[in-house]
């Protein structure tokens, strides 16, 4: 098992591993459990991944661990009511009596952001079921840097979750300066942009592209989904080696980036 360093997750007081497992992409119980045996402690999933089953496999795989591990999940629905059932089907799917993190998942529009925020909507579900100990923190994620970038300038929300990597480095401006602001924690996905940053003409090495963004002094860790097990395996001890790059290595990482994403092959 490898020793991961470990950050607090901004104001949550969360000790969390600087690596996280990303849902969607597993199908096994086994497959989760050889993640978490290489020693990270966070993992997020989302109601709407492969239809409720990533739930289910990862409720599965985290039994007898539960207690160790710092638990998101998200909802896509925006009024309280839906945001409530399916809170409830998350809990009874993962087996677990309470989220560490529960997310509205998505914000990537005005309108979107508007009905989840208003009154009777879902940000109104997930504060009451924090009174209630269902949760324990609440959460934004969403793919459009600028929008996402609004809902944390709220205040609202403990955690944020987006995109970030070599290539897109959008967030520094839009969203990292909101999140510094509130203490806001700052989770990264996409670091290998779905895996499309590996393997291209004169490829930097896999583990830089995640040590890339935790270089980053507002982000606090970075999940990767399990699309190759073996691959998150692989990586997660050279992180417990050694995480920040020299600007050297960060100014070789940005123009290897720039030229994928100006070739098209990012998308």
């Amino acid at each position: 098992m490898s020793d991961l360093p470990r950050i607090t997750l901004g104001r949550t007081g969360l000790h969390v591993t600087r690596l996280g497992i990303g849902g969607a992409y597993c199908e096994t119980p086994d497959g989760y459990r050889a993640a978490l045996d290489a020693g990270v402690n966070y993992v997020d999933t989302a109601r709407s991944y492969r239809n409720g089953e990533d739930e289910k496999v990862i409720g599965q795989a985290i039994q007898g661990r539960r207690d160790a591990l710092i638990l998101a999940t998200k909802t896509v629905q925006r009024d309280a009511e839906g945001a409530r059932k399916e809170l409830e089907t998350s809990l009874q799917t993962l087996g677990v009596d309470h989220l560490d993190i529960w997310q509205l998942h998505h914000l990537n529009t005005q309108e979107e952001r508007e009905r989840a925020l208003a009154p009777g909507g879902a940000l109104e579900a997930a504060q009451k079921a924090r009174e209630e100990g269902l949760v324990r923190f609440i959460g934004v994620t969403g793919h459009d840097w600028p929008q996402i970038g609004q809902a944390v300038a709220t205040g609202l929300f403990d955690t944020v979750l987006c995109w970030y990597n070599c290539a897109m480095k959008e967030p520094e401006e839009t969203i990292f300066p909101e999140a510094v602001a509130h203490c806001t924690g700052v989770v990264i996905m996409n670091a290998s942009r779905n895996d499309k940053l590996f393997g291209g003409p004169e490829a930097p090495a896999e583990e830089d592209f995640y040590r890339y963004v935790l270089s980053h002094s507002a982000v606090h860790l970075t999940i990767m989904g399990l699309r190759n097990v073996d691959r998150f395996r692989r990586i997660a001890p050279t992180l417990s080696e050694r995480i920040p790059l020299p600007p050297s290595e960060k100014t070789v990482l940005e123009r290897y980036g720039a030229q994928m994403r100006a070739d098209g092959k990012l998308k």
